[in-house]
């Protein structure tokens, strides 16, 4: 092969993989587990603010395991974990699909909460929210590639992906939050 062929297919192995666009059962998965948080988090009695927890690790722990059900970030994983049951086994290959297609909704939301936030903040914040944006790629593709760095065997592709969907999941709430 020559020299520049190398270089372009040296470049094409560090891409990011670029998802299929989720499909409508992937897609309604996560939103009936987010309905079911908000909708927990309507019935819940008022949350205690965090200085009035009780100190100390207990007490932060015991705060959060009672905010669980109300917490949208409980909701990372929800439709990884079904495809990995109804697959039936735990194959590197299964782990991947299932992580990826999850990653592959959450990506469609963080897009899309993106560009409502863009819409609706002054010119100011949304050049600085593009900024974190960029910022916060660059940062959860290096993350995602540690595994491999790190341990260079078939374990690695799984925990990229978990972190991939975790991260964009994570983001795509945060997010979420600039778009309302």
């Amino acid at each position: 092969m020559t020299r520049a062929a190398l270089l372009a297919l040296a470049c094409i192995a560090v891409l990011p993989a670029q998802a299929a666009a989720p499909s409508r059962e992937d897609r309604a998965e996560i939103e009936a587990c987010l309905a079911r948080a908000a909708d927990n988090a309507k019935k819940a009695a008022p949350r205690k603010d965090e200085l009035d927890e009780a100190p100390g690790a207990e007490g932060r722990l015991a705060a959060a395991a009672g905010n669980a059900a109300q917490e949208p970030s409980s909701c990372v994983g929800v439709l990884a974990k079904t495809c990995i049951k109804k697959a039936g086994n735990t194959s590197n290959a299964v782990l991947n699909e299932c992580y990826e297609r999850e990653a592959a909704v959450w990506d469609s939301r963080l897009n899309a909460s993106y560009r409502a936030a863009l819409a609706r903040i002054d010119k100011p914040a949304a050049d600085n929210l593009r900024k974190t944006q960029r910022a916060w790629t660059a940062w959860r593709d290096a993350a995602c590639r540690q595994p491999d760095v790190t341990f260079k065997g078939t374990m690695a592709g799984p925990m990229a992906a978990w972190c991939a969907m975790d991260l964009t999941a994570r983001q795509a709430l945060w997010m979420a939050g600039w778009a309302e």
